[in-house]
């Protein structure tokens, strides 16, 4: 697939999209708290209210306010400026009375404030879509410019020039002791490979220790 092709499956997934956009969390937390059958119920009501030409009910992944979940938010593509409406704490019961409010009606779901310092104090980077991207549309994630940097990265750079890359951007590990990306990259790039197949293997997450280290977990087995 080329660049043009990304941009042709965004411009389609974009142009699809219906006014009104639901979000339902389906990541693990709200989906402990029954975030799933939250959902169905938004889609049952937006069905029976005679809505599905115009709203569209999106499972998406965490959208961090974890303790409030389930969440769901509503926006509405003819307000770009707005940040929407969150709802927090969703029962399945309470989705009706979200879809009648569209058209007007009142609810008495708790709302939650976007512009809380919990949320505009944070600049997403690594979870930046995370929220937006319906996980089980791939269409949706490529409208979010997904694969765009990849692309670039296999068929425009040099492999040093991604290392590069990554090291400069200061991207670091997920755990505690956030190691440096970049560093992890350099190494693995310097590894000799057999000279006859000139193939490398990488294992990805097979060790929490550092690079070359081969430390082991530290639980014992079951007697």
């Amino acid at each position: 697939m080329d660049l043009s092709e990304l941009f042709e499956i965004a411009q389609k997934e974009r142009a699809s999209e219906k006014p009104v956009q639901i979000r339902c969390c389906i990541a693990a937390g709200c989906l402990s708290a029954n975030s799933q059958a939250v959902k169905q119920r938004l889609e049952e009501a937006v069905t029976a209210e005679n809505l599905a030409e115009t709203v569209e009910v999106h499972g998406v992944g965490c959208m961090r306010l974890c303790c409030q979940g389930p969440l769901v938010q509503v926006e509405r593509n003819t307000e770009p400026e707005s940040l929407g409406t969150l709802y927090e704490k969703v029962t399945p019961d309470d989705a009706h009375s979200i879809i009648t409010a569209l058209n007007g009606g009142k609810t008495t779901v708790q709302q939650g404030d976007l512009t809380h310092p919990f949320f505009t104090y944070q600049m997403p980077i690594v979870l930046e879509n995370s929220g937006k991207v319906d996980p089980e549309r791939i269409q949706s994630y490529i409208a979010a410019e997904g694969y765009q940097a990849l692309y670039h990265a296999l068929r425009e750079m040099t492999p040093s020039e991604v290392v590069d890359a990554i090291t400069r951007s200061g991207l670091r590990g997920r755990g505690g002791a956030g190691y440096p990306t970049g560093l992890k990259w350099a190494t693995v790039a310097k590894a000799k490979s057999d000279e006859q197949s000139d193939r490398k293997f990488v294992i990805c997450n097979a060790d929490e220790g550092d690079p070359g280290a081969f430390i082991y977990g530290s639980q014992r087995p079951r007697k």
